[in-house]
């Protein structure tokens, strides 16, 4: 059965289910798709989804650095943080200049609490919070840590619009970072447009559209990314024929004879990369040094030297 990453640059308007749905018609029910981080349906940009068995790895994916690239509207709050919102309040922007734009931006680097925005799929006692909130509910979503790694004014200020780029982790609300950026300048700020750029070593510029992925799904010439691109990107162990063998079965291994350790990134939540002859997985370190064990977390058997099962399409893995 085919399994890999699939690369999509979603347009705006497009939700990021239906970009799913779309592919998981195409492909069969049977199989499993989903994605790795969902965009609004007013922003565009990357859209990684993730086929087959990969499907296992959406918290690895999820857990990379994103790009953004927004435009900032300031004089005006809206309810949704973007231009689709109810305007909540407006005020004059005519005072504030790049300077104050600049240092505004500087304070929100580093690790940070920030409020999600209450229209979104987060949950709230067990429902999403934009249906609570239109529904005409109060919705109080709790601060969470955020890191913002690089953010930068990237064009002049033009008429009360500013563009921004942001370099960020996991969980990051950038509509949110508008609303602060906008209370911190004190006249209200909101996306008026928000393109992911790429999360990882993916960009948006090699994913297909929407419409020629679910084409290509049909004639069966998916072109999906190999599970293996994502083992450089973590800190991670390159297993002995051994340890591959009890990981894959669910039993614990020893650090010390697991086989040979690679540095690479830290990503926080994903514990060790671990990478055998057939499978690629995480596993979680447990223990004192010296008797460190690796717990396993998640392991997919990997199929790009193998023919697809029963009589599915001739599927492949391809670099774009």
């Amino acid at each position: 059965m085919p399994s890999g990453l699939l690369l999509i640059d979603k347009p705006e308007g497009l939700r990021s289910t239906d970009c799913v749905n779309r592919i998981r018609r195409a492909l069969g029910k049977k199989l499993r798709v989903g994605h790795a981080g969902t965009l609004d349906s007013t922003a565009s940009g990357l859209l990684v989804l993730l086929i087959g068995r990969a499907t296992r790895l959406s918290d690895a994916v999820m857990a990379l650095p994103k790009v953004y690239r927004a435009e900032l509207c300031l004089g005006r709050a809206t309810d949704t943080c973007d231009y689709s919102g109810q305007t909540l309040f407006e005020r004059n922007p005519s005072k504030v200049d790049e300077t104050d734009i600049d240092r505004a931006l500087f304070s929100f680097l580093g690790w940070r609490m920030q409020r999600p925005p209450k229209i979104s799929a987060l949950k709230k006692n067990g429902r999403p919070s934009h249906k609570l909130a239109r529904a005409g509910q109060e919705v109080v979503l709790e601060p969470r840590p955020v890191f913002i790694r690089s953010i930068r004014r990237t064009k002049k200020l033009s008429v009360g619009r500013v563009e921004v780029e942001v370099l960020c982790g996991k969980g990051t609300y950038i509509r949110s970072l508008a609303r602060d950026l906008g209370e911190r300048l004190g006249c209200g700020a909101y996306i008026a447009s928000l393109r992911r750029l790429s999360i990882g070593p993916f960009y948006a510029k090699q994913g297909l559209s929407p419409d020629t992925a679910e084409a290509l799904a049909l004639q069966g010439q998916l072109p999906l990314r190999s599970p293996r691109e994502l083992e450089t990107l973590f800190r991670r162990v390159e297993l002995t024929e051994e340890a591959e063998t009890r990981l894959v079965h669910g039993l614990n291994v020893f650090l010390a004879g697991a086989g040979r350790c690679l540095a690479g990134r830290g990503t926080p939540g994903c514990g060790l990369c671990v990478a055998g002859r057939r499978t690629l997985g995480f596993a979680e370190p447990v223990g004192a040094l010296g008797t460190i064990l690796l717990k396993p977390r998640v392991n997919i058997l990997l199929d790009e030297d193998h023919e697809p099962e029963g009589d599915s399409h001739d599927y492949h893995y391809r670099s774009l």
